[in-house]
Formats: C-alpha cells, structure tokens, sequence
C-alpha cells in the first residue's frame, strides 16, 4: 500500500470517531506534561554568601591524538573537541595525545599522553575537585578569593589545594610530584585516594610549596619541598634532509639534569600542544611537523624526578625536503 494511499484511509478514519482523535490528542499531551524537563545547572555555587562561577561542565578546548570520555560508571566513548564533561566524569588519553579542558570559574587544564583523570565536586567546601589516577596534569588556576576556596587536585599520596597558580602534578610508582612554576601549593597527605579496605591516611600538616620549588610526595616520610631546577637555553637548531624530515634542538647542558623535555605548540598558553619529545642527552628531535610558527617549551628532570622551570622560544620551522633545490 502507498504512503499517499495510506494517508487517505487514515485520516477519514480518526475524523469520523472524535473520541479516538481526542485520546490520541490527549495521550500525546499528557506524555509531553509528565516527561520530566532537562536538569539546568546553576551558573554559580552559593555557599555561606559566597557566589562563584559553576565549574562544570567542563570543555575540550583543544585534542591533538586519541583519547576517550569515561563516564560516570567507567564506559568509555571518543572524545572530540567541544564535547562536555560533567560531575563524576573523566577521561583518558593515549600514547602522544594531548587534551586541553576549560572550567567554567576559568581555569584550564592540560593531560599528556598517557593520562587519566576524573572530574568531581568536593562536598564540603563546594570547590572542583581534580582526581589524577594515572599520569600528569598541568594546572592553570585563577586566584581563589578565600583560604577555604581551593581548586584540588588528588592522588594516591596526597592532597593538592591550591588558590591560584600554574603547576604540574604526575602520579607514578605510587608517589606523587607537584612542581610548582608560579604561586603557591599546599600539599596533605590526608585526603588521599586509598584503595578499597585500605585505611584513610590520617592528619598530617600542610606543607607550602612556592614559586619554582618541587616536591616529591610519598606513602611516608618527611614532606620536604626543594628548588627546581633552571629552565635549559636553546643554542642552536637544524633540520635533515629527507621525505620524513627531522627537527633537531639543541640544549646547553645543564647541572644536575638528568633527563630533558621540549613541546612544541602553535599558542603561547601551552594548550595546544602538538609533539612533545624526552631524551636524556640536550639533544632533542622531533619529525612529522609542517611548517609554520611554533612555540617551544624547555624543561629539565632532577635526580628525584622533579621537572623544573621551563624556557619558551618562539621558532619558524622549515621543514627541507630532497625534491627541493
């Protein structure tokens, strides 16, 4: 039967019985009044007289590689640019991939390769709560009017609270590292992510961690912070020839480093980050780049782990080919 014949049966058939045209009427009515409407979030939190920005959702400002949303019971879905994450979600990245998230009090965050983290709400002071369960972060948080209104950041170790800063946090070997670049840090062991059936740490002082200071936070033991190293200088660059070219940077050497690191990212603000390379020589290669303006970003890892201050160049690559003449 045609859809044109159809419509012609049909219709004669619901004006001849009004009572069956006014039930469907009124079902479809009453479907629409009893569907519950979206929930809207406030755009602030009001907590003892104090109006902030709502954090949540937070957005994926930038994504260079592959990484994923996880939801609220761990399923995971592809993560693109402009996606939302809410209260109770997360995500994780692959190797060589980078994600940038904006907060909505104006924070940003950063996840390299290899990272995991989930976004959560503290329920007491009503502050965004960051949960590192694997690999490193980089905070860029705005200046927090209270002593009490902290952004944190939690690990399996300890307890981050900061006010307003630009800091790195890595969580590995069951310790924690927070490398402070500017502004201040507290650091608990309180606090901590703890496994099930594990007990909760207790109470501990809090420990500030300044400007251009590190801090290696473990299970136990004194909670000492120390000064990061200097940020390398660049002397020098060059390129090979080839259908794959190579960029090659060149470092001083530097006292006390025992491994180097270079970004590379086409903004100042470190967010979109397209390649970043390690090497334990202040020889440092990157490939697979087009040409254009890039910003670079230099760094030094200590004896303990911790990466210190950080050197940007701004540099046009030309990347030469052996078709050129």
């Amino acid at each position: 039967m045609s859809e044109r014949f159809f419509s012609h049966l049909y219709f004669p058939v619901l004006l001849s019985r009004p009572g069956l045209l006014l039930g469907v009427a009124f079902c479809l009515f009453a479907d629409n009044a009893l569907a519950a409407p979206p929930a809207l979030r406030a755009p602030y939190l009001d907590r003892e007289q104090q109006c902030r920005p709502q954090p949540f959702p937070a957005v994926v400002l930038h994504l260079a590689g592959e990484a994923w949303k996880l939801d609220a019971k761990g399923q995971q879905s592809v993560l693109e640019e402009g996606m939302n994450l809410e209260e109770h979600e997360g995500l994780r990245t692959s190797g060589d991939a980078f994600v940038s998230l904006g907060l909505g009090d104006g924070s940003r965050i950063v996840l390299p390769s290899n990272s995991q983290v989930r976004l959560e709400l503290d329920e007491t002071q009503s502050v965004p709560q960051l949960q590192l369960e694997q690999g490193q972060v980089e905070s860029y948080v705005i200046k927090r009017t209270s002593a009490h209104d902290r952004f944190q950041i939690r690990t399996s170790v300890g307890v981050l609270g900061v006010r307003g800063t630009h800091f790195r946090t890595r969580s590995e070997d069951a310790q924690a590292l927070v490398e402070v670049l500017d502004g201040q840090v507290t650091v608990s062991r309180s606090g901590a992510l703890s496994a099930p059936g594990k007990r909760p740490v207790a109470a501990e002082p809090e420990v500030r961690v300044n400007a251009r200071q590190g801090l290696k936070i473990q299970g136990k033991g004194e909670l000492r912070p120390v000064e990061l190293l200097a940020a390398p200088r660049l002397l020098g660059q060059d390129g090979q020839r080839g259908d794959k070219p190579i960029w090659q940077l060149f470092l001083q050497p530097l006292d006390g480093a025992r491994r180097y690191r270079a970004q590379v990212a086409t903004d100042a603000a470190f967010l979109d980050i397209k390649q970043e390379r390690f090497s334990s020589t202040p020889d440092i290669r990157f490939s697979g780049l087009q040409a254009a303006f890039y910003h670079v970003r230099l760094s030094a890892f200590d004896e303990q782990g911790l990466e210190g201050q950080t050197g940007i160049y701004d540099i046009y690559y030309w990347p030469r080919t052996v078709h050129e003449q």
